[in-house]
This record gives structure tokens, sequence and C-alpha cells, in this order.
């Protein structure tokens, strides 16, 4: 004849016991545990830049060199602009290895402005002793011959080098015409 235990609270109470140790000693653990992360000594290869004129519309590409000094990597948690004609190139990496040197690559696009312009350019991340690493260029942007097209011509020169196919369906906003309300013409009678 066999014995069957029905009763395996005991048994079950360990184990739940002993499952809730470990799960107690391994949060004990992680908290203990310091995340600091490493800080690191970074410097901007020419800070300031004055660049040659450009003619409006064009696009002046921006290399700026950061040399990390550090035994640690540089990772850069943001790149922060003064205008939204200065744009990140894709495929641009965010981490610049320990005592190593890394290119940021960026885009000005001229379209917006005339004259000189000055922008400032902000990195952050794992610094030390600072906040953010600055840079900025200047440049002067000059109209194209005496006439100085608005923004909207150029816009509009813009969309027709990429075939225009939009206004080809829609019809340019100047050639739409007009509608009438049928609210306006029945109170009209």
């Amino acid at each position: 004849m066999k014995y069957i235990c029905t009763n395996n609270s005991t048994i079950s109470i360990l184990k739940k016991t002993f499952h809730f140790l470990k799960l107690l000693t391994i949060s004990a653990v992680i908290i203990s545990c310091e995340f600091k992360e490493n800080l690191v000594d970074v410097k901007i290869i020419d800070p300031v830049r004055h660049y040659y004129p450009i003619v409006q519309g064009q696009q002046l590409n921006i290399i700026i060199e950061l040399k990390n000094e550090s035994d640690y990597p540089f990772k850069i948690t943001d790149i922060l602009t003064s205008c939204g004609c200065v744009v990140l190139k894709k495929g641009t990496f965010d981490v610049i290895p320990a005592q190593s040197t890394g290119f940021v690559e960026l885009t000005y696009n001229s379209n917006k402005n005339i004259g000189l312009v000055n922008h400032y350019i902000y990195f952050y991340g794992n610094l030390n002793k600072v906040d953010k690493l600055e840079t900025n260029f200047d440049v002067h942007v000059v109209p194209d011959a005496l006439y100085t097209p608005d923004y909207e011509e150029l816009y509009r020169k813009e969309v027709e080098k990429k075939g225009g196919i939009k206004n080809m369906v829609d019809g340019n906003e100047n050639e739409k015409g007009y509608y009438v309300s049928l609210e306006d013409n029945e109170n009209l009678n």
C-alpha cells in the first residue's frame, strides 16, 4: 500500500520562502551597485569658425572635430543647434572612443538667410567639469546677382526640382479658383 501525502503546505511554504530570499538577495545586490558614469575631458578643435561667403540657397558642410583626451568613451547624449537650418547628417555616430578623435557632420542650409549669419552648436554628454561643449560659426550669405528672391520663391524652386508632382495633381495655389458655400447663397435669397 502506498501512502500519498496530500498536504504539502510545509514544503510549499519553504519553497516560496527560498524564492523570496533569493529575490531579496538579488535586489539588494543590484541596489548596492553604483552605476557611476565615467566623466571625460573632451575639446573641440577650432570651436570658433569663420567660413568664406556663400550664395543664398547653397548648403555649407560643417565638420566638427571632437578630441577625447580621457581613458573612457565620450557618449554624446544630445546635439542642439541655434537654428533649424543646421541639421545633423545621417550616419553620424554618437560615441567617441577613449584617447581618440571623432567627427560630427552637420549641414547648414542658407535659403532662409541673407547677410552675416552666426549659429551655435551645443554638445551634451558625460562631460567632466562642464555641462556642455559649445562651438559657433559665422558665414556671409550673399544674394544671387542683383535680384534677391524671398523664401517662398526659393521653396518653389526646390519643389520644382523634385518634379512638382503635387502641383501637377492638385494644381498651384493661385490657380485653384474659389468655392461658394450653399449657406451663404441661401442667406442672400
